[in-house]
């Protein structure tokens, strides 16, 4: 098999190039996939499609167990054909009779929907707890998730149940550990959960070991993301991971054409004042719930997420559609019911730095990076439909640092680059307008050119009069004029239109 397709139910020609290069992957299982599918691709029917025409057992690999419920719910399984069953943990199960028939069930499936931290101990009990490392073919969605590996900490707990079931005192950590690890009898699945948790507590890289046996890389595992890459380059992830080789198939793939995204940098600006004049419904993203809270606080019909137990798509559902929610970590999650015509950056999402036992650990993606994928992944939010449009308001001068962050299809979105129409206040006499139209326009007088030393000499001319009327004031409807040409333009009404004002001072000259 080739892997070529022009399967129908492809939207596009680079949602098929995904499917090909998963197809093909699969077929060759040369090294470890490397795909990047920007948001909107639809880069999930595009590995369904090709895993559906493969004879391989596969297991789909998810950070948690909500993301596993929305693919198993979601209609590309049934567009493709493909029938899945998700794999859940002991807990999950009132008895261990409906456990045991579940695991059974889940592990005689073709294609096996599962976490991440099932896999891990799945590799330690050498393929004896759900067999997802004995499977033909392992697919890591979300993979951007697993250097990080905190989706992996709920699953790998021990519970005071598991402890007073395998008879260990809680003492101190390192002791209980032991002890679980030692003692006979112990459950096999708290035996393997005890040993990761004892070997992240020395080396907290314990992803290194995804998709890998104990020869290294393995060829039949795909990592899959929207933002695997840094800068076009998976060398971060690579490294992460400890990849060596990856396959020829691996690559970065982005739609041509699917929404619109519009990118605002207010930095001097408060972050209620943005957010009182944005298009609704709208997403303020955080980097901490206190955070929320202040803003949300300031903000009369915000609603809040409420903690890390509820999920931005469960606070999602309770906003109304001309609503805002303010949320931390807003950049990850699952996909919100939710489509947001503006998003508030308040602080740029870095990453804080991992310390173990009073030493900082290199991990994955340096604050910058962690940065830059969290960006995009909050960019993402905006641009769920073809037909989306988004406006963005970065409100953190840090955002410079970042340097591109945006698929190249949107190099054209920023405020500086003048190609796109955004609002820029719906108040009279807003201050915003003159600051937001300075930073679009600069300095000059667009009638003589006059450059004064100062900014503040420049006036800012509306081409229809305030007077006229309240309306939304929108880029083309403002220019900056000096005191003079300002004063000529209102010398009759309407207005002395732009072009015609220019060349009364070129006349006169």
């Amino acid at each position: 098999k080739t892997g070529e397709s022009t399967n129908p139910m492809f939207r596009s020609s680079e949602q098929r190039h995904f499917h090909n290069l998963v197809a093909g992957h699969i077929a060759a299982q040369d090294a470890p996939l490397l795909l990047e599918g920007g948001t909107g691709l639809g880069k999930t029917r595009a590995y369904l499609a090709a895993l559906a025409d493969c004879e391989e057992t596969v297991a789909i690999v998810l950070p948690t167990h909500q993301l596993i419920d929305q693919l198993a719910a979601s209609s590309d399984i049934e567009a493709v054909g493909l029938n899945v069953l998700p794999f859940r943990p002991a807990r999950m199960f009132g008895s261990r009779a409906d456990y045991a028939a579940h695991r059974t069930a889940a592990m005689a499936s073709r294609v096996m929907l599962c976490t991440a931290a099932s896999v891990m101990i799945d590799q330690r009990l050498g393929g004896g707890y759900n067999g997802a490392t004995r499977r033909g073919y392992l697919l890591f969605d979300e993979a951007d998730e697993l250097p990080g590996a905190a989706a992996l900490h709920k699953d790998l707990t021990i519970s005071k149940k598991d402890l007073n079931e395998a008879g260990v005192a809680l003492t101190t950590v390192e002791e209980t550990l032991q002890r679980l690890i030692e003692k006979a009898g112990v459950e096999p699945e708290v035996r393997a959960r005890a040993k990761i948790i004892d070997e992240a507590r020395r080396e907290p890289a314990w992803y290194h070991q995804v998709g890998k046996d104990d020869d290294g890389n393995k060829g039949n595992v795909a990592f899959i993301s929207a933002t695997l890459t840094i800068a076009d380059s998976f060398d971060d992830f690579r490294r992460s991971m400890r990849i060596d080789a990856i396959s020829r198939f691996s690559g970065n793939i982005e739609p041509k054409e699917h929404g619109e995204i519009r990118v605002e940098t207010p930095t001097d600006s408060d972050p209620a004042d943005v957010i009182k004049d944005t298009e609704r419904p709208c997403l303020v993203a955080t980097t901490s719930h206190d955070a929320a809270k202040e803003i949300g606080a300031r903000i009369p019909e915000a609603v809040v997420r409420r903690n890390n137990e509820e999920t931005t798509s469960e606070a999602a559902k309770r906003v109304p559609p001309d609503g805002v929610l303010v949320a931390a970590g807003a950049w990850a999650g699952l996909d919100t019911p939710v489509r947001w015509a503006s998003i508030v950056v308040p602080r740029i999402p870095f990453g804080k730095p991992t310390v173990l036992d009073e030493q900082i650990e290199s991990r994955y993606i340096d604050s910058k990076n962690t940065a830059i994928r969290r960006m995009r992944q909050v960019a993402g939010r905006g641009i769920r439909t073809p037909d989306a449009s988004c406006a963005i308001y970065i409100l953190d001068e840090r955002y410079k640092r970042l340097g591109k962050f945006l698929p190249e299809r949107f190099e054209d979105s920023w405020v500086e680059g003048g190609r796109r129409e955004f609002v820029l206040s719906k108040a009279e006499r807003d201050p915003a307008v003159r600051r937001k139209a300075l930073s679009h326009y600069g300095c000059n007088c667009h009638a003589c050119g006059y450059a004064p030393p100062h900014a503040r000499v420049i006036q800012i001319h509306h081409l229809d009069p305030l007077a006229e009327g309240e309306r939304r004031t929108r880029m083309e409807d403002v220019i900056p004029l000096c005191a003079n040409c300002h004063i000529m333009a209102h010398t009759r009404k309407p207005p002395i239109p732009i072009e015609e004002l220019r060349e009364i001072i070129r006349e006169t000259d």
